[in-house]
């Protein structure tokens, strides 16, 4: 098993906000009592639905956001404790590759302008030797001849490209982990298969790890190592496998929801095991936050928050208080 290199031990992140009816302030926990290791030269997909916390919880993990409990270690050091010098190390190790690739390029700079930017502010070669240098990069990342690409501001590319400039500029600096946040929501479904295979040869020939961020679960399935599934700021279920033999409820209703290749196809539904009966409860705190969505809830559900769980003889955690009943029960004979 490939080494730690990030980690979030707890980690919370709560806003405050007026109400809407009045002075009273209100709390939402974008991310509630996290753990998870990201681990050396893997890449770690987050996913769920929009408002489950995976975009805030890349910020704790970029040191945009400082997190309301908890800690977010690098290496076992946690970032809180970093001074100036060592946050300017860590953001070099850990460089990010955001949603919108036109909005993170300078639109008055061009390409040659905006890598050189970098490469003179980290002093990663020397000036005679600069145009030599950014040649490379952007060749590493599928933009021959690199040429015709130097000269040009962000309008005059298209959105692929302008997504290859971003990672070029993100790898440039040799970093450790590269957190990616919903890289491929867009581009065109070809562009996303040509970022997707760019991001995995990245990987091979450069060993950097990467946390991706998505929506999208056929997309991750082809390229990651684990897979962590995020509901209302908790991780509920996290493995290798959960695209074979998922297991939370939660993941079952996501998959169940992807389109298929085959538009002709019968769309497969996950079938609710005959000892299992839904049952209408009501929320309570502290109870389980799928409850009023799930079909497999028993009482306890309304009153214990279920923790992460290691199911047996597998690498996968799942927090839900019937998650091995439920293995069995959907497994197929």
């Amino acid at each position: 098993m490939k080494p730690q290199i990030l980690s979030l031990e707890g980690v919370s992140q709560i806003y405050a906000s007026r109400g809407s009816k009045g002075w009273r302030r209100e709390y939402v926990h974008a991310v509630d009592g996290v753990d998870l290791d990201i681990r050396e030269g893997e890449t770690l997909a987050i996913v769920g639905e929009s408002g489950s916390g995976k975009s805030t919880l890349a910020k704790m993990l970029l040191m945009l956001n400082n997190p309301t409990k908890g800690n977010v270690t690098y290496r076992g050091t946690r970032l809180k404790s970093l001074g100036a010098v060592e946050r300017s190390q860590y953001r070099r190790q850990v460089q990010a590759v955001f949603q919108d690739p036109a909005s993170s390029l300078n639109p008055r700079m061009t390409v040659e302008q905006t890598l050189s930017h970098v490469a003179n502010r980290h002093n990663i070669v020397a000036k005679a030797d600069l145009g030599r240098f950014l040649k490379e990069q952007l060749a590493a990342v599928g933009l021959n001849p690199p040429e015709q690409y130097l000269g040009r501001y962000p309008h005059q590319l298209s959105g692929g490209q302008q997504q290859r400039i971003a990672i070029a500029r993100a790898i440039m600096l040799k970093p450790k982990i590269i957190i990616a946040d919903e890289p491929l929501s867009s581009l065109d479904v070809s562009v996303q298969a040509q970022i997707l295979q760019l991001l995995s040869e990245l990987r091979k020939t450069t060993n950097v790890g990467f946390v991706i961020i998505s929506h999208d679960l056929g997309a991750m399935q082809s390229i990651a190592d684990r897979t962590a599934v995020m509901y209302k700021g908790r991780v509920v279920e996290i493995g290798r496998a959960i695209y074979q033999s998922p297991v939370h409820p939660y993941t079952r209703l996501l998959l169940d929801a992807r389109l298929l290749p085959n538009p002709r196809g019968n769309r497969i539904r996950s079938p609710v095991p005959k000892q299992v009966t839904p049952t209408a409860l009501s929320a309570s705190t502290g109870g389980c936050r799928f409850l009023q969505r799930c079909p497999y809830a028993i009482e306890v559900c309304a009153a214990v928050d279920p923790q992460l769980q290691t199911m047996d003889g597998e690498a996968t955690q799942v927090a839900c208080h019937r998650a091995k009943e439920l293995s069995a029960a959907l497994t197929p004979a």
